[in-house]
């Protein structure tokens, strides 16, 4: 009975074929654009809002234009609907993120700025830490001197310890009155300014208002990140703001260890402390401003929104369609850490970054600026 049985064939099932190249090739650009714009929508969430945020600090800010115009470029190799859909994806993402990228394509046809016989001339350097790591002194002040300026906001007035982790105050006033004798100085913490014109008053900023008198350095180093002085300007009260906000990463940690998350997480609330002091001191000052400093944030971070909405970017002047201030003397710089605003009448006249001859790891900030009814 066996034999009669009829035996059926045994069918194989064939195994599924693979996606043709081409259309994994269009799933391939697709996915990349659209990957894109969830990064974006990610950090807008983020920045500012949360301290894990501060990461797109890492990102140089020219990736908000040069990754959505190569993903343009790579969208034809997609085919009918993909291609569209990825161009699209791409076109929406250069227009989300070209405020973030610091380029400014007018710099490339605007006249190069001469500024007016009586325009103030403003210095802003991080010096670090005084020159203690490197040059010398006498090339240190050799420098600062053939800047000639009206107007030095200098930060990082301080030693670091061998480790470079802690910081240590100094006391370098006599030499800074020797050698600028028509100056008269400033100084909180680790910021110093010096002023040809006559300095009014010293206004705390922010949570440097809450240090008892007499505090330690260290305390007036921790809250001291901005010093406002008041300046007679050729019969006008000018405000200038020496800025050098804590820095919110610890780079030396590197990205996979615990310290800098932790670094991150501890530096936040102070920053944006900071960063409000500064604000609030603003909104509330009439007086023609000049705010310039190591702001520690890139045009890519929020941190700088309010300022960019209330004050003029110097750099607007400025004829660098990509301008950058550190990290000198290392990696070609890639990021603007250091910034410059004026208002309430106060114009940037002329703004460029200068080679800080191998003395700090930042470039230095040259500032013209003029002030109603003087230019």
């Amino acid at each position: 009975m066996a034999d009669t049985l009829a035996r059926e064939p045994v069918r194989e099932t064939a195994p599924t074929a693979p996606a043709p190249p081409r259309r994994r090739r269009d799933r391939l650009v697709l996915g990349a654009a659209l990957a894109w714009l969830v990064v974006l929508l990610v950090e807008w969430a983020a920045d500012g809002r949360i301290w894990l945020g501060h990461l797109v600090g890492i990102v140089p800010p020219a990736a908000f234009v040069l990754v959505p115009l190569l993903l343009a470029a790579l969208a034809p190799l997609a085919r009918g609907a993909a291609r569209w859909r990825s161009l699209a994806a791409a076109v929406l993402a250069l227009a989300m993120g070209f405020g973030q990228s610091g380029v400014d394509p007018a710099a490339l046809w605007r006249a190069e700025p001469r500024p007016g016989p009586d325009s103030v001339r403003v210095f802003a350097w991080n010096t670090n830490s005084w020159n203690q790591l490197l040059g010398t002194q006498d090339h240190f002040y050799a420098f600062l001197k053939a800047k000639d300026a009206d107007v030095y906001l200098l930060h990082e007035y301080q030693h670091v310890t061998a480790d470079r982790k802690g910081r240590l105050p100094i006391d370098d006033l006599a030499r800074l009155r020797r050698e600028f004798p028509g100056h008269q100085v400033a100084v909180r913490g680790e910021l110093v300014t010096l002023s040809r014109f006559p300095i009014l008053r010293q206004p705390a900023v922010g949570p440097a208002g809450d240090l008892p008198p007499g505090a330690d350095w260290a305390a007036e180093y921790r809250e001291n990140k901005v010093l406002r002085t008041d300046v007679l300007v050729r019969g006008r009260t000018v405000s200038f703001y020496n800025v050098h906000m804590p820095v919110w990463n610890s780079m030396p940690d590197g990205l996979l260890s615990a310290a800098f998350y932790r670094h991150m997480r501890e530096r936040f609330a102070p920053r944006r402390a900071q960063y409000a002091g500064l604000e609030a001191d603003l909104a509330a000052n009439r007086n023609p401003v000049v705010v310039a400093g190591d702001f520690n944030a890139t045009a890519a971070m929020s941190d700088l929104d309010p300022l960019r909405e209330r004050l003029d970017d110097a750099a607007d002047v400025s004829t660098d369609p990509y301008p950058t201030s550190w990290e000198e003397g290392g990696w070609k710089p890639f990021w603007r850490t250091d910034w410059a605003f004026t208002g309430n009448g106060a114009k940037a006249e002329r703004y460029a970054f200068g080679e800080p001859e191998k003395l700090s790891d930042h470039a230095v900030q040259d500032l013209w600026v003029s002030l109603p009814g003087n230019g």
